[in-house]
């Protein structure tokens, strides 16, 4: 099923990029969100840290969803990395990461954002998926593909993200819940955090 708004365009597309580190390929994602936003691609890199600070990002079997909550947008924008070479990214299971999802995601409804994060960790942990990944090497496939994951119809309706979203999510995959659980968590921590810094300053 397609979604409403592709978040994957042709334009965040970058196929055998040279990044040889996390850094260099938190850069190229920068300049092509900020081509395609207008976001500086500094501010891009520092709401991607912030994330990655907290815990890696990789999902292990050579893939990573870096993620970051950002002011200015309504809708999540994403971009799909295949590097040259594979690059160290602390995964759980020690394998160098060589596809990269970046997702940039509003302020705002965290739970749907949940579910679009479940839906892309599951094409890439399927493997048959991954290797299609891999192979493709034009970036209206990769795109189309992408997109067809993601559906915006089925957005979550629990209330307590650290209690009851894993009935929320279709997946019995381990890998997939602790990722989420522990997406979920550091995302309502961040809001408690900014709600006592802004009664602070009253």
């Amino acid at each position: 099923m397609n979604t409403l708004v592709d978040i994957f365009t042709t334009d965040c597309i970058a196929l055998n990029c040279p990044a040889r580190t996390r850094a260099e390929s938190f850069s190229i994602a920068g300049d092509l969100f900020e081509k395609k936003l207008g976001i500086p691609s500094s501010s891009v890199v520092h709401f991607l840290n912030t994330r990655e600070d907290l815990s890696s990002t990789a999902l292990g079997f050579g893939v990573a969803i870096p993620h970051g909550t950002v002011s200015g947008i309504d809708m999540p924008v994403a971009c799909f990395i295949k590097l040259a070479e594979a690059i160290d990214f602390y995964a759980p299971d020690g394998i160098k990461i060589s596809i990269l999802i970046f997702l940039l995601l509003p302020e705002k409804a965290v739970q749907g954002h949940i579910q679009i994060l479940s839906s892309l960790a599951q094409l890439l942990l399927d493997n048959d998926q991954r290797q299609n990944l891999l192979s493709i090497h034009e970036p209206e496939k990769i795109c189309q593909l992408l997109n067809l994951v993601i559906d915006f119809s089925e957005i979550l309706q629990t209330q307590d993200l650290q209690n009851n979203f894993k009935q929320s999510i279709k997946s019995s995959n381990q890998y997939i819940l602790s990722y989420l659980a522990e997406w979920a968590i550091l995302e309502v921590s961040r809001k408690k955090d900014g709600e006592i810094v802004s009664s602070s300053k009253r």
